[in-house]
């Protein structure tokens, strides 16, 4: 609050500062009760992070990775790249993807417009990006007609894997596989992950494996 604010309310009187003060304390008092419970809440995330299968009923699949020693032994060359070793780094592509044009519309020294003078060329500069992750839904129908001849009750077949009322592709069960086999990732874990990715950007609810 500004000096102007309280001198103001200074010399409006007692009964205005006692408002004021008390008004602050009920502000106080609801911070510090806002500070316990996040306190509290931090802590309840320590104490789930510091379990493990030897401490908690947690299986040993749920543990974090155990960080490996290094078999190899100390090295007398530098850290980083060494002296004629050649170096890599991004490249350009000639056909991105997609193309933004940043236009010139006034003079930066002058302030004139520059809307109608052509560009006499463009600098380049290009950003690798990971489209966003999206879950797509799709519904299949199957129709059913009943014969007006004879009154049989036609159903025409679901595609071939499509067993369930709502159920998983084989695109999400592959990634799924590869996590927990050859990445070695538990259930749990790759549950959370997709939990992570996906949520944020689907409007479908994720359900976890």
């Amino acid at each position: 609050m500004s000096r102007s604010k309280l001198r103001a309310i200074f010399e409006a009187g007692f009964e205005a500062v006692f408002a004021f003060v008390s008004g602050q304390d009920k502000i106080i008092s609801k911070q510090s009760k806002e500070i316990l419970s996040l306190k509290k809440r931090i802590k309840a995330l320590e104490d789930r992070l510091g379990q493990n299968s030897t401490n908690s009923s947690r299986p040993p699949s749920s543990d974090w990775p155990k960080k490996r020693k290094s078999l190899r032994g100390k090295s007398d060359k530098a850290p980083g790249g060494q002296i004629g070793h050649k170096g890599y780094n991004l490249k350009m592509v000639e056909d991105p993807d997609h193309t933004k044009v940043h236009k010139i519309y006034t003079c930066s020294s002058c302030g004139r417009s520059l809307e109608n003078i052509p560009a006499a060329g463009y600098r380049r500069r290009q950003v690798f990006e990971l489209p966003p992750i999206k879950i797509e839904v799709t519904e299949h129908r199957a129709e059913e007609k009943t014969c007006p001849h004879c009154g049989t009750n036609n159903q025409a077949p679901f595609p071939e894997g499509v067993t369930q009322p709502s159920q998983y592709g084989p695109r999400i069960k592959a990634i799924a596989t590869y996590l927990n086999v050859y990445q070695l990732l538990p259930y749990e874990r790759a549950s959370e992950l997709f939990y992570d990715l996906l949520c944020p950007f689907g409007k479908h609810a994720w359900n976890r494996f």
